[in-house]
């Protein structure tokens, strides 16, 4: 009896030791199941962060612009990566200023559309573009023209934590003559400043339009030559607001004394 009861006990013993093998083989492969899961679940997060990355490799801006002389305009601007350091530009001026086209009805304004390439070099970012015009402003006509001018511009950015440089040079030449009069405009400015902290900058501001060539041979060359000075507060988001005031310094063509400009640049993210 105490024989059988021994073998009982060791039988007993052998099928609990199997039953503790299945339940750890069971554990284990539970716990590649999850890994399994785990690592899968992983995969759209990597592929959305990597389509993320690529997506930020495009960048669009609005930038509103009014002024005393000009009066307001939006500005649209565009990129799209090219490689690190080195990306394709759009951008598109809707020029809001009566004047520019048919007075009297509010038609046929001023537009801007061009390309160009963009460059970073460490702070620096140099962009030149190819613009054209659009509209009767060029052209002298009283309709609007398709091509009316040509745009061949350069913008030029640098930052650093302490200072800022805004530059920029474009010439308007008159392509498609329409009327009696046509004439080729030349715009620039420079603004460099200091960075007084993360919010705040105060710079200098220069900015002349002038006439190169008028058909009708009018003697007076600048239409405008501001120079004074501008204050910019920035925003974490990439926001900015600057405001720029001063005197006037060529007032033959009718324009005011004194000139303000207020600019900002907001980013679409």
């Amino acid at each position: 009896m105490k024989k059988l009861f021994l073998t009982l006990i060791t039988l007993i013993s052998i099928q609990f030791g199997f039953a503790q093998e299945k339940i750890q083989q069971a554990k284990t492969q539970q716990a590649k199941v999850e890994q399994t899961k785990a690592q899968q679940a992983k995969i759209p997060e990597v592929t959305e962060s990597k389509e993320t990355k690529k997506s930020s490799n495009t960048n669009f801006i609005l930038m509103p612009i009014h002024n005393s002389v000009a009066g307001f305009s939006n500005v649209f601007l565009g990129s799209i990566g090219l490689s690190k350091n080195v990306n394709f530009t759009f951008y598109s001026v809707f020029w809001n200023n009566p004047s520019f086209g048919n007075f009297n009805l509010g038609s046929d304004l001023f537009l801007e559309t061009g390309i160009g390439l963009g460059f970073k070099l460490g702070n620096l970012y140099v962009n030149p573009t190819l613009g054209f015009g659009h509209g009767k402003f060029l052209s002298g006509g009283t309709e609007t023209v398709i091509g009316d001018g040509f745009i061949p511009s350069l913008g030029v950015l640098y930052n650093t934590r302490h200072f800022e440089l805004d530059a920029y040079i474009a010439l308007y030449k008159a392509f498609r003559k329409r009327g009696n009069t046509s004439r080729d405009l030349l715009l620039n400015w420079v603004a460099p400043g200091y960075k007084v902290n993360k919010r705040v900058s105060l710079g200098a501001y220069y900015e002349q339009f002038a006439q190169v060539r008028n058909s009708d041979e009018s003697p007076e060359k600048s239409i405008y030559q501001w120079m004074g000075g501008y204050v910019k507060l920035s925003l974490d988001n990439g926001v900015w607001f600057r405001f720029a005031a001063g005197p006037n310094l060529a007032t033959d063509l009718g324009t005011g004394e004194e000139f303000y400009k207020i600019q900002a640049f907001i980013p679409l993210k």
